[in-house]
């Protein structure tokens, strides 16, 4: 009887700590206010990620991240890869949607320094787009968005980032392991992101190894089913980043 009474707590606690949704603050020193991080945690052998692309920021076929999730199998989900200014909207390196390669890999910027990619023999991989770029065929992809610069590396903040310009900021991370997160910021500059990714217990029990930037600014947008959150981009984006549980895995 006791079992069955500890059962929805148990099945609750076990569910947390595959995913979940967790809100960071601390204090900036101006008046009071607060940074803030919303991060979605998951595993990669229990959650993957998927690629839900507009077509166009013209003629959007979603409109938004809210609709792109709900219309597809995911429990949470961020806004995608920078863009060009162009009608259309066109991203700016690689894009893969359910094996569709939908845009090529790019390099020599820092806004392409990175991919993250879904499939192939080692399942959920941040990698140097360098290193995709020496490979004579690239791995097979389920799912990739290519971002940058890079915010974390080897548990450590990346040097020479901007110091300057503050704005709202999206991002992925790893332990290097199987556990993953994405997440939205308050206003922060690139330093200083990743000096708070970077610092130990900043996200609780989770280590961050390597954390990549993604589109930021106006573009930011955090989406979560399980607590009803959904912060919308403050302009059309081009694509976004979704998580989603992986059945019989």
């Amino acid at each position: 009887m006791l079992f069955l009474r500890l059962l929805p707590l148990i099945l609750c606690f076990s569910g947390l700590v595959h995913a979940e949704h967790r809100v960071f603050t601390r204090k900036d020193g101006f008046l009071s206010m607060r940074d803030k991080l919303n991060v979605y945690f998951f595993r990669s052998d229990t959650h993957r990620l998927l690629v839900r692309d507009e077509g166009s920021v013209k003629t959007p076929r979603y409109g938004s991240l809210d609709k792109a999730m709900r219309k597809s199998p995911c429990v949470a989900g961020v806004n995608g890869g920078f863009f060009s200014a162009d009608a259309g909207g066109t991203p700016l390196g690689l894009v893969v949607q359910d094996g569709k390669r939908l845009s090529p890999l790019a390099t020599g910027s820092f806004a392409v320094s990175g991919v993250v990619y879904e499939g192939g023999r080692d399942g959920l991989t941040l990698v140097r787009s360098s290193v995709l770029r020496r490979m004579r065929r690239l791995p097979a992809m389920q799912a990739a968005i290519q971002g940058g610069p890079f915010l974390v590396e080897n548990g450590s903040a990346v040097k020479g980032l901007n110091a300057q310009k503050s704005t709202y900021r999206t991002f992925i991370a790893t332990d290097g392991g199987r556990r993953w997160c994405i997440g939205v910021s308050s206003s922060l500059t690139l330093k200083e992101l990743a000096a708070w990714l970077a610092a130990p217990g900043a996200l609780g029990n989770f280590r961050v190894e390597t954390a990549l930037n993604l589109d930021g600014g106006s573009s930011s947008a955090f989406w979560c089913h399980e607590t009803g959150i959904s912060y919308p981009a403050f302009k059309q984006v081009r694509n976004y980043l979704g998580v989603a549980p992986v059945e019989h895995r």
